[in-house]
């Protein structure tokens, strides 16, 4: 970390300002040592990365904590980081956001729940100073492709107990994570008041879908979310396979894939397919619901996406006043 993240972070314990304790430096840059604040807590920064995970996870928070982390420091941790793939991850993340490249420009963002940080790479390329949050061991990745850049931090850190102070960030975006969290919408209130008045957040959630979608995601995750990695990653390979040969086959493959969409959750993308199965919470909402979290805000757009309306898009502007 650098020593300006100072001016950014607070104690989640106590709210407390925080300060370092002797470690090893290079020039701004500390390596290591301990953040400590005027109540005592205390928090390791160990190979660069500040560390406020200091509570104890029950077994499925742990579960998707080590899911996560197996999936971006095993088997995926230079995705999206590499030229071929840019443009789609580009397309991507302007989706889910509902945001423009401009938009990012001299602003100050998080990414709650980066990964192997290829999201806040992109915010920081067009502009962003960018700070990145993960519970898991991801933190260890996404310093690795993103934490050198002189205007991006990873921070290791709870949702639900951030280290930041109130009405920071100029944009916050969350895709792909509140719903694997134990209370999606807690971790959305946990996280909303870090915007500041006029500034944006932007999530990507898991729908419903129809009753039948629903009801085979619950049945099937019963078992993937409990069973070994190795397992778990064994059957998502089958639901890839079906939908890469779907693909190949004119006219009929679009229309079956379409119709299996319906009941179960597939794609010919390994990665996807595993991310939905392997967690050990997945929650799936309504978009009446999600627009109801941002009640009281400004310019809200909440939409369904996917063939069986199985993603929810939302974006909304926090007021400037309440």
């Amino acid at each position: 970390m650098r020593q300006t993240l100072l001016d950014l972070v607070v104690c989640p314990a106590c709210q407390a300002a925080l300060s370092v304790e002797a470690g090893v430096r290079a020039g701004d840059h500390i390596e290591s040592g301990t953040l400590v604040c005027s109540g005592g807590h205390r928090y390791p920064i160990v190979r660069s990365v500040p560390r406020f995970v200091q509570h104890s996870l029950d077994e499925n928070q742990a579960r998707t904590r080590d899911s996560f982390g197996y999936e971006w420091t095993m088997l995926y941790p230079a995705h999206g980081h590499t030229s071929p793939e840019w443009q789609a991850e580009r397309d991507i993340f302007l989706e889910y956001t509902r945001s423009l490249p401009s938009e990012y420009r001299g602003k100050l963002v998080l990414d709650a729940g980066c990964g192997n940080g290829r999201y806040a790479k992109l915010a920081n390329d067009w502009g962003a100073r960018v700070v990145c949050v993960d519970i898991s061991s991801a933190v260890e990745i996404a310093q690795k492709n993103v934490g050198g850049r002189p205007d991006v931090a990873v921070v290791q850190a709870d949702l639900f107990k951030l280290p930041f102070r109130a009405g920071l960030f100029d944009i916050v975006y969350s895709i792909g994570v509140l719903h694997h969290t134990p209370d999606a919408k807690g971790a959305f209130q946990a996280i909303q008041p870090l915007v500041k008045p006029g500034g944006f957040f932007s999530i990507f959630m898991h729908g419903q879908g129809n009753r039948a979608l629903y009801a085979m995601n619950r049945w099937l995750r019963a078992w993937t979310s409990k069973a070994p990695y190795r397992t778990t990653w064994n059957f998502c390979h089958v639901l890839t396979a079906m939908g890469k040969v779907l693909e190949k086959i004119p006219f009929v493959g679009p229309v079956l894939y379409i119709a299996g969409r319906q009941v179960l959750f597939f794609s010919p993308d390994q990665h996807n397919n595993y991310d939905h199965y392997s967690a050990g919470f997945t929650s799936f909402h309504r978009k009446e619901e999600i627009r109801g979290w941002y009640a009281g805000w400004d310019d809200v757009a909440v939409r369904y996406q996917g063939v069986a309306s199985e993603s929810i898009y939302a974006r909304g502007a926090r007021p400037f006043t309440v």
